[in-house]
């Protein structure tokens, strides 16, 4: 299938208002801008997961200071719809479809299996996106690309001139070994066994061959240094939150509802909800029969859906404002047992206002103290007491709230961690250079 490409409208820099100093425009600072070719595994709108917020406002805030042109995979025609509306930000805006069939995730599983190279990469390598890229590299000539999230390295020739900043959302790797360590399924656990070390070589040949690597966290940038000692390119970038958008909810401070949100059908998510109801819930409900549970965001796996067999359990789907919900939140709970990266959700709980529970794995990434921003616990019965004692002592549920949206405003902020990425950009890649 041929991808859908829009094409920038001509001199699209006087359009945005840049100057020109001979055939390089000048940036808002006064730098001169790069040009900057945007890889993106998810289309960054609409705003329906932690990893496309991410990228829209990595993308956006590149846009205020350097030529970017985006190119990404869409996986439903409403991402096409809104390619118009990313135009708005971008100096040109490319995508490239990206299904994956049952049939075909079998076929890919298999040949994993039977390979060297990682299942989760080698999965989604299209000939199409790797013409698009051989095509936009040659009629563009970027300065940069900026590879946001590790499947989309296996697309750029590291052979030609340019700077290359691999974006990492996650470390990839640690995410596929904690599932090998902590899936209830054996078949599970056998075969993230087996990708795991393929994953992690290639994600530190990815490393080496970067000029730069963003990690969301220090935790993230330590765990890819402990794979290679050697590895001097990693610099972190925390992930940030929308302070205006997420205000502090009036909250029912007597609500009995438990409620987590996240992509439902991200494996780490769907354990953790299946861990928190198995293990977690009943012993909540010795102490508190009437709570519930809202278990919210977009394309619930079905074993999740299941979950709403029990009638204290609400399976919502996506939630187009989740605001909206978080005003009838008791405790908000991130009961992650794998994963790796910086949760964008407990951002937005903090930022709300709203009391949180997490596993250490949950809060990982982020500059939280244990009673004092959230509650950490790792055990069920851990978890079960924290969240007991939210339920019990509103002052301390509203304590860490007013605490948590403090701390988003002042570390988190999209322009607080904007600034860190375009000065990273300006004194390690080259576009400080002045104009004059």
């Amino acid at each position: 299938m041929p991808h859908f490409h829009v094409r920038p409208h001509l001199h699209i820099h006087l359009r945005l208002g840049y100057p020109y100093r001979g055939s390089r425009p000048i940036s808002a600072a006064g730098w001169l801008a790069m040009k900057v070719l945007f890889l993106a595994h998810l289309f960054p709108l609409p705003l329906d997961s932690g990893g496309k917020i991410k990228s829209y406002y990595t993308l956006k805030t590149l846009a205020k200071e350097h030529q970017v042109h985006t190119l990404a995979y869409v996986r439903r025609e409403q991402e096409r719809g809104l390619v118009d509306e990313l135009k708005a930000i971008c100096a040109g805006v490319d995508v490239v479809p990206l299904s994956r069939s049952a049939l075909r995730r079998i076929s890919d599983a298999v040949s994993g299996l039977l390979s060297r190279r990682s299942f989760i990469v080698s999965r989604d390598f299209r000939r199409e996106m790797q013409e698009a890229v051989t095509r936009i590299v040659r009629d563009l000539r970027p300065d940069a690309i900026h590879i946001d999230h590790l499947q989309m390295a296996q697309f750029v020739d590291f052979s030609l001139p340019g700077k290359r900043v691999l974006d990492n959302h996650n470390v990839e790797s640690l995410i596929v070994k904690r599932v090998a360590e902590t899936s209830t399924s054996p078949l599970t656990r056998l075969y993230a066994s087996i990708e795991w070390p393929k994953l992690a070589r290639y994600e530190l040949d990815a490393c080496r061959k970067c000029d730069i690597v963003l990690t969301v966290s220090e935790e993230d940038a330590e765990t890819l240094r402990a794979m290679d000692g050697s590895l001097g390119n990693v610099r972190t970038v925390p992930i940030g939150v929308d302070v205006e958008y997420f205000r502090p909810v009036e909250r029912n401070r007597s609500s009995r509802n438990i409620l987590s949100i996240g992509t439902m059908y991200w494996p780490p998510n769907v354990d953790a909800m299946l861990y928190f109801h198995r293990e977690i819930l009943p012993i909540i409900r010795e102490r508190f029969p009437d709570c519930t549970l809202t278990i919210a965001g977009q394309g619930p796996a079905k074993a999740v859906t299941s979950l709403a067999a029990d009638s204290a359990v609400k399976v919502t789907g996506y939630v187009e404002d989740v605001r909206e919900i978080a005003r009838n939140c008791g405790v908000f709970v991130v009961p992650l047992r794998s994963g790796s990266g910086v949760r964008v959700k407990i951002l937005n709980a903090l930022a709300m206002g709203l009391p949180v529970v997490s596993t250490s794995i949950g809060a990982e990434g982020l500059d939280v103290k244990d009673r004092q921003h959230l509650l950490i616990a790792d055990s069920p019965q851990e978890f079960a007491e924290a969240v007991s004692k939210l339920f019990q002592d509103s002052e301390l549920a509203c304590r860490l709230g007013r605490n948590g949206r403090r701390l988003a405003c002042e570390k988190y902020s999209w322009d607080v961690v904007g600034e860190r990425l375009l000065r990273i950009y300006e004194t390690e890649l080259g576009s400080g250079g002045s104009p004059q």
